[in-house]
């Protein structure tokens, strides 16, 4: 099943040892890493920087034209903008739509996941089983895993994508 996850580390140290673990199991029967970036929140906390990437889906590994870089892009920057698109949606909406509605999107959990200046792991993975990440994320790292399905990922970049370009 297609994932994007965000995992949190309390050391940085942690962050690049299992960017470095991520990349040895790219492939195996239970998970396929398809794309991963170790990303950092600023002083500030308004803006992300991606620190190192890679990019298993497109083989030249190249990661700024992917669903991570695109991720990324969007949180680099215009978050308040993002934020502005939300509440607007928000304000504008009949309390019957606004219950059906998803009004917290990833960049938002993203944003209040990550510390200032922490770094984190960003995947877009495939997997059948989430033990094995599981296992080395929390048990090998002491790590936390937040999971975000990857439709919905991709419906939020979307939107945001065709909001920024108004």
């Amino acid at each position: 099943m297609k994932k994007v996850a965000l995992v949190t580390f309390k050391d940085s140290a942690a962050t690049y040892e299992a960017f470095s673990q991520v990349k040895k199991i790219a492939k195996s029967n239970t998970l396929e890493i398809r794309q991963a970036a170790v990303i950092e929140k600023n002083a500030k906390g308004t803006n992300f920087t991606m620190q190192d990437s890679v990019d298993y889906e497109s083989g030249d590994r190249v990661i700024k034209t992917s669903l991570i870089g695109m991720l990324v892009g969007i949180l680099a920057g215009p978050l308040g903008i993002l934020c502005g698109w939300i509440i607007g949606d928000i304000a504008g909406l009949s309390t019957n739509y606004l219950k059906n509605k998803k009004t917290v999107t990833v960049f938002d959990k993203i944003a209040g996941e990550l510390k200032e200046e922490q770094l984190g792991l960003l995947l877009y993975i495939d997997e059948t089983d989430p033990a094995l990440l599981d296992t080395m994320i929390v048990e090998k790292f002491d790590g936390s895993i937040e999971r975000f399905d990857y439709t919905d990922v991709k419906e939020d970049v979307s939107t945001a994508q065709k909001h920024l370009e108004k």
